[in-house]
């Protein structure tokens, strides 16, 4: 290993046991943010496992029932009708005059 790539891998593991020391102690949101970064910087992602979508999903169902409003009535929704332009209050009278 050449000498700078020795350098490059001992100042990354300091970086890293920093920032995780900051964590572990007295976290700021400055500081989750500073690991979520780095952490995306080196591509580690969680891994939720082969049952772990199925799981997550239920309960995301769960929490998404919508059958409360199924009865209720849908309403369309209609644009608000446009203002010709002499008669839109931004466009009136001159620009100088205040």
């Amino acid at each position: 290993m050449s000498e700078l790539s020795k350098e490059l891998e001992d100042l990354h593991r300091t970086v890293v046991r920093a920032v995780r020391d900051r964590v572990d102690t007295d976290c700021t949101a400055d500081d989750l943010r500073l690991a979520m970064q780095l952490l995306k910087q080196n591509a580690i992602t969680a891994n939720l496992g082969i049952s772990g979508p199925d799981e997550l999903k239920s309960r995301m169902a769960g929490k998404l029932n919508f059958s409360a409003i199924n009865d209720k009535k849908v309403l369309p929704f209609r644009p608000a009708p446009q203002l010709p332009a002499a008669e839109h209050p931004h466009t009136s009278g001159s620009a100088d005059a205040v």
